[in-house]
Formats: C-alpha cells, structure tokens, sequence
C-alpha cells in the first residue's frame, strides 16, 4: 500500500498461532506460530563442566546416596527446586557419574530456566548412560527453546531411534523443521505423527501452518478443519484458519473464525489483532482500529498490535495518529523496520521530511538489502532537493531490485529535477513499457519531452493523461506550455480556464505562458 505522496506503507502484521511445546516459548515474528513440546520446564543460561564418572563407592555411600534421593523428591513435589539442586550436588560429590542425579539435577535448572546449565547436565547424564532416552528429550528441548533447533533436531533423532516412531516425538522434529523455515520436512514428520496418532488435533494444526508457509491455503485450511473437528475448542486453530481464508481474500469468512475463538476465550488477543486485519482488508478501518484497540487492551506489549493500528489510522489520513502508534511499536521493538518505514511515509505525507529520511535511513541500517527502503529515502532526499542523493537511492534501489517499476518511473523524476531529459525518457518509456497503467510516468515523460523540445510528444502524453485521469489538474498546466509551444493559444487558454474554473491560482502560469509566446 503506498502513501499519499509515495513513501509506501507496509502490510498488516498478522499473527498465526501454535499450540506450545511444554516448555519451547514461542517466538514473535511477522506470523507468529506457539509451538510447544511434549515435557516440562522453563528456560535460560550458563553451562557447567562435569568430572568424569566415579565407579565404585561402598554400601554406606549407597545409602547415603539413597537418603539423598528421597530428600530430592521432597524438594520438587514441595517446587523447592533451588534446594533440591543442593542435595543432587551433595549428592554427585558422592558419586559423580550418577546418571539420575545429573539428569534429575538437569530438570531442576530446567525448571529454574537455567537452561544452560541443564544442557549440561543432561550431556553429563548421557555420558554416563548414552541410552537415557529422556536426557535426549529434555536436551532436545532445551536446545530448542534457546533457538537451536538443529542441535534439538539431533537429540530428537536419537530419541527416535532408541524408542521407536513415536507421534510426540515426531511432532517435536517437525516444529524444530518448522522452526528452521524447513517446511517440506516438518510436514513429512507430521504426516507420520497424524498417521501414528489421528487424533492429535496439535499435529493438524502444526501441518496447516506448514502450509501456510508454503502458500498452500486450501491445504491448510483443511488440516485446521481437521483440527477444530477433533478439538472444537481449538482456538489456535480456529486462529489460524481464519488468517489461512484472510490469506485467500475470504475477509467475511475469516471474520467469522476470529469471532468464533473469541467467544470462546474473549481475552484472546490475537484473533482481535487478526480480526481487525480482516476488517481492514474489507476497508472498515474503524471497526479495524476498535480491535486493535482490544488487542492493545489485553496485550499491550504486542509491538505489532500498535504496529497494524498504525497502518490502519494511516489508511484514514490521520497521520499522526499513526506516527504515535508506530513510535510505541519501535519503542517495544527497536529493530522493528517496516514501523520505521511506515513512520517515515507519514511523517512525509505531513511534510516532515527530514525525519522522515531518518526513519528510513534506520530501516537500511536494519535492513541494508530493501530495495523499497531506498526507494522512499529518494523520495525524500528528492522533497528536500537533493537530486545527486536521490539518484544514488534510486540506482541502489534497481539495483537490488529491478522489477520495481516504479523505481525506473521516480528515476526519471530525479533526472527531469537534474536537467538531465534524455535519461529520465529512458527511464520513463522504460517504466511504460513495464506497466503501461502507471499515468504518473506519461505525465513525467510529457515532462521530459518537452523539456527535449519535443512538444508534439510532450502534448501525446498530456492528453492521454487527461483522458484517462480528467481529474488530474497538474495536466492541464502542462498541457498549456507544450500548446503555447505549438502555436495553440486557444486550446491553452481552454486549459487555464478550466483551472480557473477549478479555484487554481493560475498567475504565475499566465506569466509564464506570456513569456513562452516570445520564444516560440
């Protein structure tokens, strides 16, 4: 969606919803899928070295090692993990190659979200008994909910091949596939858990985000059928199908799913988020920006929930309520680069376009390799006179990317501003020849040609303009100069009457025109 005066807005932020690993944290993006895995505890930090397994040790140890373990169930059915860690460690001075011990002191710091230390643990475990089927599960997870998902993906296999398919399991695999954008493969694994076990409506839900990815939405939506038939109350899925028939540009059917999830959970934030993106695909930006409200309202942490507010007050014209909601997005989410870029077009629809050109220069420190981010800087540098600036945004730009069309069109514009005629008709036939829809090119290339000396083809492009879009009276001041050029005075003075008529204040013009007569 572009701005009024051609910064561009970006899309909506919408978010797809998981079902969670038990202890995998979901991770934001543009959609969002809650995944989560099959076992408990929390996460976070900071690894331990381990000495090498003692073999040997009396029966008094064994009793005491014994008594130790009973105290340590104590401590964890009390949720006093800090000390039962105090007794596992007391306990592997004793005896420091105890695979339980490490194992179970692996879940405590799990627990705890010391996830580190557990992964150490948990290898230490498995050092001393590399069949402990659950150190690799719980490694595997740990690995995984600090975003290491090919490290997950190799202690899920050796869960795999110790104990057989399982569809948990599988289940787990897929996600961390999901999770590394490896979406044939997190399918395939789920196509195998959904087989073991067809009423595992998560695994359906999981598959049908697999396909969103891919864009295959009629397959997704199928499998998120399969899932709310399994589980009516599915929420997440019911989510997810609503954003899968958004996708299609179903918005009414999509609408429906979000009201249907929320009237099973009205704090449900994100079928609101979502919902209001539906309404604005059906351009009711006002009941758009009442569920944005609601998401705000219940989630209010949520950098992209101001983030689509923001576009929608945007597509209303009211700009600097749109520059507020993006300012609380970047304030949530510093690197958030499509809020800087939606900021800086509306600080440039009200003029502001030396805060603009900051906005966007931040979005290219992010993102240095979008294209349209030098595209709209030009376009400032272009208001604030700076032409030299503009065409090296504007190259940048087509370099990156050379099917922007309009690129080639504002291009030629920086050219005319230059002087330089022959390279923006370059530009601008090039643009033409790309869409031959863009008008504003046939106006700028009238621009080119008359400045060429070209008036016949300057005055081909005006009345083209003025056919397709009557309404855009720049024309008609264009027009008049390339007719006084041709000797047609009449048909000139029909065109400032006509922006007479239109309340223009045509005074500079008619001097102009009066000094074109004695050059021609």
């Amino acid at each position: 969606m572009r701005g009024v005066w051609g910064f561009g807005m970006r899309g909506i932020r919408m978010k797809l919803s998981g079902t969670k690993w038990l202890v995998w944290l979901p991770i934001a993006a543009a959609m969002v899928m809650l995944s989560a895995i099959a076992c408990g505890g929390s996460e976070t930090q900071v690894a331990a070295d381990f000495p090498d397994p003692v073999e040997t040790f009396d029966e008094n140890d064994r009793a005491a090692i014994n008594r130790l373990f009973l105290s340590v169930l104590r401590f964890q059915e009390q949720g006093d993990f800090a000390s039962s860690i105090e007794v596992l460690n007391d306990l592997l001075r004793r005896d420091p190659g105890n695979p339980e011990a490490l194992y179970q002191r692996g879940n405590a710091n799990r627990t705890l979200g010391q996830l580190e230390d557990a992964i150490g643990d948990y290898t230490a475990a498995l050092r001393s008994d590399p069949e402990l089927v659950e150190a690799y599960l719980r490694r595997g997870v740990s690995h995984a909910n600090l975003g290491r998902f090919e490290e997950a993906i190799l202690d899920f296999d050796q869960v795999i091949l110790l104990d057989g398919p399982d569809a948990t399991m599988l289940r787990n695999r897929g996600l961390a596939y999901y999770e590394l954008d490896r979406w044939q493969e997190a399918i395939e694994d789920l196509d195998v858990a959904i087989e073991l076990d067809p009423t595992m409506s998560v695994a359906f839900n999981d598959r049908g985000l697999s396909y969103v990815k891919l864009g295959q939405y009629k397959r997704a939506i199928e499998d998120f059928d399969k899932a709310v038939e399994i589980n009516p109350t599915f929420i997440q899925a019911l989510d997810n199908r609503g954003s899968a028939w958004q996708a299609l540009g179903n918005f009414n059917w999509a609408i429906d799913d979000y009201d249907r999830a929320l009237s099973i959970d009205p704090t449900y934030a994100a079928s609101y988020n979502n919902r209001g993106n539906a309404y604005r695909g059906l351009h009711d930006h006002e009941s758009a920006i009442a569920d944005y409200d609601n998401a705000i309202r219940l989630s209010p942490r949520s950098a992209s929930n101001y983030y689509n507010r923001g576009v929608a007050n945007g597509l209303l014209g009211e700009w600097s309520a749109a520059i507020r909601d993006y300012s609380f997005a970047i304030t949530l989410d510093p690197i958030y680069s499509d809020a800087y870029y939606n900021r800086g077009g509306a600080l440039g629809n009200l003029g502001d376009f030396e805060a603009a050109l900051a906005d966007l220069t931040a979005v290219i420190t992010i993102q240095p390799t979008r294209a349209d981010a030098y595209h709209s800087r030009a376009l400032a540098f272009l208001n604030l006179e700076e032409e030299d600036a503009a065409l090296e945004d504007l190259n940048t730009a087509i370099l990156l990317n050379p099917e922007l069309i309009i690129v080639y069109a504002d291009r030629g514009v920086a050219y005319v501003r230059s002087g330089d005629y022959q390279a923006a008709l370059d530009d601008l036939n090039k643009a033409i020849s790309l869409d031959p829809e863009l008008i504003v090119a046939y106006v700028n290339r009238g621009v080119a040609a008359y400045g060429l000396g070209d008036f016949d083809a300057a005055l081909a492009d005006y009345n083209h303009v003025a056919k397709v879009e009557p309404e855009r009276f720049d024309t008609y001041a264009h027009r008049s100069r390339a007719l006084t050029m041709l000797g047609l005075d009449d048909q000139a003075a029909a065109d400032i009457a006509l922006l007479v008529g239109e309340g223009a204040d045509i005074v500079g013009l008619e001097a102009e025109l009066a000094e074109l007569r004695t050059l021609r």
